[in-house]
């Protein structure tokens, strides 16, 4: 059982630091000399109602208990821990707990110190930019709370997807971005930077085309289909990182090796640069890379780069129709 502070023996004053019991009564020079405080501190936690007086002497100076050395040592510890005067007076008062305060105030610092570490962050990269309006932004998107961040992404996928069960809102939503409490530079302007993405009507606009396209054109993908995509990464990737030509034979190999991949006789090549082009948005790149900074993922598959190698073998595909 949680003993409170007004559950103290009073027949025993022994000091929280050790030493002789406190039994008599005191002056207010004799009370600042045992808990090393100053005379007009203990002045103003006797003011507080912190410090009962008992009584004046004749000249008028206050008189405390044998209890005021403990009171005082506690109040100084709980000050020096940055507990407020009203949590004091009810650990006193015996309207809360010790541990209850202590715990309340442990939240407090904790969400402090989450804020400071924000506040690093912006300053950091601020110092790279120097531009008030950045900072400005920065500081508006950053101090949001987790769910009021939340409520950004939340707002885009509602926009883009709607109500409709879409496998590309799941997985959309299931990776979505989560600021650590201390994050670096890096991940604070990329979650800026995606604040203003997943705000900039023109991207919602596209994706809820993309959406729509996707949704309308039918199931999802079948295994034989991801692997043409993987192939496209294999094959069209160092082709365009080598500068190849989309025009050349050597591009003409490369679509005739991905189209043997499908199972389905090949499409007309405009038709499916189409579709290739209504899906390769590069800021849908750009969404997955600044989730991918903001959330720690690994950075060996950019989506960039992706992207890069589906443009290629679009031009590859209408440059030999």
């Amino acid at each position: 059982m949680t003993r409170e502070f007004g559950d103290v023996d009073r027949s025993q004053f022994d000091s929280p630091l050790g030493g002789d019991p406190i039994i008599d009564d005191m002056m207010i020079g004799q009370l600042a000399k045992s808990t090393k405080l100053s005379v007009r501190t203990l002045r103003f936690y006797a003011d507080e109602g912190l410090l009962p007086v008992t009584g004046r002497t004749t000249a008028g100076y206050r008189v405390f208990g044998p209890d005021a050395v403990v009171r005082a040592r506690l109040i100084r510890t709980l000050r020096e821990l940055g507990v407020g005067l009203d949590d004091v007076k009810r650990v006193l008062n015996s309207e809360a707990s010790l541990i209850d305060v202590a715990t309340e105030h442990a939240r407090a610092l904790d969400a402090q110190i989450r804020v400071l570490h924000l506040q690093m962050a912006v300053l950091r990269v601020f110092i790279q930019s120097t531009n008030p309006q950045e900072l400005e932004l920065m500081t508006d998107l950053t101090t949001l709370s987790a769910n009021e961040r939340q409520r950004i992404v939340d707002d885009y996928l509602d926009a883009v997807f709607g109500d409709d069960p879409n496998a590309v809102a799941e997985k959309m939503r299931m990776g979505t971005p989560e600021l650590p409490d201390d994050p670096t530079p890096d991940q604070l302007a990329a979650w800026v930077e995606l604040a203003q993405l997943l705000r900039d009507h023109d991207f919602v606009e596209t994706s809820r085309r993309m959406a729509q396209r996707a949704l309308a054109e039918g199931p999802e993908p079948d295994v034989a289909q991801f692997e043409v995509g993987k192939a496209v990464g294999e094959l069209a990737g160092p082709a365009m990182r080598a500068g190849v030509d989309p025009g050349s034979t050597e591009a003409l190999t490369i679509v005739q090796r991905l189209e043997a991949l499908s199972p389905a006789p090949p499409d007309n090549r405009a038709t499916v640069a189409d579709r290739i082009e209504a899906f390769t948005d590069r800021r849908v790149g750009r969404y997955w890379t600044l989730v991918g900074i903001i959330n720690g993922w690994d950075p060996s598959q950019a989506p960039s780069d992706i992207i890069d190698s589906w443009e290629w073998y679009a031009r590859a595909l209408r440059a030999h129709e």
